[in-house]
């Protein structure tokens, strides 16, 4: 029994002035709501990361990172944080960046569009592990029927329970379709959003944005003329 779900789900109904034995909504309904709460912090905020280590194989050049993956926070081989970069950037650094190869990795190639598929870079001449972090969507709540329970738990912290509860209550009075009920939950998704402008603001915090400046792509530039490995450490394109 999923006793965190429901509980946030009693307190919504208290709101809801919904707790009688024949209630409007069904637990099944607004469990739909508490799961949509959840994907709406998570779609944009990375309140869910998980690690993930890509065996790579010499001469393949684009892999594929778990389902859910919504971005690729942070990546490192043997021990060196491997800069995020986008393909225009690439292209900028290194004319011939698709034929360029290397005894180790230096970056790790993505796409704005999509994360799904990544690409190491440059290729390499043998099999080395590449450990990543990325931001990643919430595994759906889902509902039994038979049982009368959600099929997961979720999976970001308590500490957003107000707010999510907050999300749950506003889409139940938009049921309702009328201007006062249309009025709470408008205030409703304003207590939501708080919570998610507060999630968003940690998140910053925990992932930096730091921009790679045309003075360090000269510099990179010529690391590659070198046949060294390029860029620092501390620098990564996103989160």
């Amino acid at each position: 029994m999923a006793q965190r779900e429901l509980s946030i789900l009693a307190d919504a109904r208290v709101i809801l002035n919904d707790t009688s034995d024949s209630p409007r909504w069904s637990t099944e309904r607004l469990m739909g709501f508490l799961d949509d709460a959840q994907n709406t912090m998570c779609k944009d905020i990375p309140l869910i990361t998980k690690s993930f280590t890509l065996n790579t194989v010499a001469g393949q050049a684009e892999y594929s990172l778990p389902y859910g993956t919504v971005k690729l926070l942070r990546a490192s081989s043997e021990g060196t944080p491997l800069n995020l970069v986008s393909y225009e950037d690439i292209e900028d650094i290194d004319p011939g960046w698709e034929d360029n190869t290397s005894s180790s990795f230096s970056a790790i190639i993505v796409s704005a569009l999509s994360q799904q598929k990544v690409r190491p870079y440059p290729l390499i001449s043998e099999s080395k592990p590449i450990k990543m972090r990325y931001h990643s969507r919430p595994v759906g709540l889902g509902w039994d029927s038979t049982t009368e329970d959600c099929v997961e738990e979720l999976t970001i912290e308590d500490m957003w329970d107000s707010g999510l509860k907050q999300y749950v209550v506003a889409q139940a009075f938009l049921d309702y379709g009328d201007e006062s009920s249309n009025s709470r939950a408008n205030t409703a998704l304003g207590l939501f959003e708080a919570n998610f402008t507060r999630a968003l603001k940690l998140s910053k915090k925990s992932f930096a944005k730091r921009v790679v400046t045309t003075k360090y792509q000269a510099k990179v530039a010529s690391s590659l003329n070198r046949g060294d490995r390029y860029g620092s450490g501390s620098c990564r394109f996103g989160y």
